[in-house]
């Protein structure tokens, strides 16, 4: 999937993302406030409600009463879907909400089209699919989630799910439990790219598979992580018996790397933020299929300066497979990405507009990335870029 168009109506405060366009490597800039962060929220959110799947209720709760539509593309076809979210029936917001036992459902209305196809109209009275009247489905759940298994809505169901890209921001623990019937699971990847299209994949099982069945692959994740931190000598999934495990059965999994001067091997719990982010961003994304969208919120966070150059060059190497929707303040990251790339946000009052920064004259001109990093943070735009 690609997202090509965005645009949210929120429930708190009128806040309102107008129309916004987005290419396949986008990085949105602007001063703290503007909106950045809930831009890639509200996509999350959006998509979300796509899947309806019971881990995003707290997600897709926040934004009731909200309005969207998200034109993307899938498979050579182009989409729209738009729907409008039933409110809270007592208080509420985007930014927290818990199911209440009188609320009502969540969809009010939606609309799916394919170029000048109508494939869903819903309204509250009824429900048309292709034309075709069919019976009123719950309301609690989006037309894609509840119509997956249709020939018409399963490709737009398998866009959501196999290419948005939503687990970078929680890193995983020590390790994860293996049962021993998870060797029988290995027959159904025929290479490193059938482990990376599984996004739900644990950090430590992808790395665990990649290791031992496509070492090739993982000695390229292991040469790209050398590339950041010099003084790693050796990264390896190590497997461990673990006597908490009543059962008997099992051990543990987890990522490791050897540092040179360091005798014993650093587990992956044990080492530095910052490394464990870049390892996170290798073992997920090396091998994610063509068509996954990934969301990244302060893509500097917890990272070095000393590792930022290898984080932003390995992003840059994946975008022509990826679609990337970044946050960053960090003057680095900003000078390396290309202006073609930036994306400003600005803000007046609770309306939010996404500006391209070639259309500024200003950024325009063919300058080197430092000389327009200066002049993108002494725009207007950018200076004032939140307004009341």
């Amino acid at each position: 999937m690609r997202i090509l168009t965005f645009e949210f109506q929120g429930a708190q405060h009128g806040w309102t993302l107008e129309p916004m366009e987005l290419d396949g490597f986008n990085l949105l800039v602007g001063v703290s406030g503007a909106g950045k962060t809930r831009i890639v929220r509200a996509i999350e959110r959006v998509c979300a409600v796509a899947l309806g799947s019971k881990e995003a209720e707290e997600s897709i709760e926040a934004i009731r009463g909200s309005s969207f539509a998200i034109r993307f593309e899938h498979d050579g076809l182009t989409y729209r879907w738009e729907a409008e979210l039933e409110p809270h029936v007592g208080r509420g917001s985007e930014d927290s909400g818990g199911l209440l036992s009188a609320e009502p459902p969540l969809i009010r209305t939606e609309r799916i089209s394919q170029g000048e196809r109508t494939i869903v109209d819903r309204t509250p009275e009824r429900f048309l699919l292709d034309g075709r009247e069919i019976p009123k489905l719950d309301r609690a759940t989006s037309a894609i989630a509840v119509l997956k298994e249709d020939a018409v809505v399963e490709p737009l169901y398998v866009a959501f799910s196999r290419s948005i890209f939503q687990a970078l921001d929680t890193f995983p623990p020590f390790g994860i439990r293996r049962d021993p019937s998870f060797h029988k699971q290995r027959q159904i990847y025929n290479s490193a790219s059938d482990v990376g299209a599984r996004l739900s994949l644990a950090l430590h099982s992808k790395a665990e598979l990649l290791q031992e069945l496509f070492p090739e692959a993982f000695a390229e994740i292991k040469e790209a992580y050398q590339d950041a931190f010099p003084t790693i000598e050796d990264i390896k999934v190590i497997h461990q018996n673990f006597p908490a495990f009543k059962d008997g059965e099992g051990y543990l999994v987890y990522l490791a790397v050897k540092e040179s001067g360091v005798d014993e091997w650093i587990a992956f719990a044990d080492m530095s933020s910052g490394m464990q982010r870049y390892l996170y961003f290798l073992v997920h994304l090396s091998f994610a299929p063509p068509g996954t969208v990934v969301l990244i919120d302060e893509l500097e966070s917890s990272l070095g300066v000393n590792c930022l150059p290898a984080v932003t060059r390995f992003l840059l190497s994946r975008a022509p497979d990826l679609q990337f929707i970044l946050t960053s303040h960090h003057p680095y990251i900003i000078e390396q990405i290309p202006p073609t790339h930036w994306k400003i946000v600005t803000r007046k009052g609770s309306r939010v507009r996404v500006l391209d920064a070639d259309t500024i004259p200003a950024m325009a001109e063919d300058r080197s990335h430092l000389d327009r990093f200066t002049r993108l943070i002494n725009l207007p735009e950018y200076e004032h870029g939140v307004q009341g």
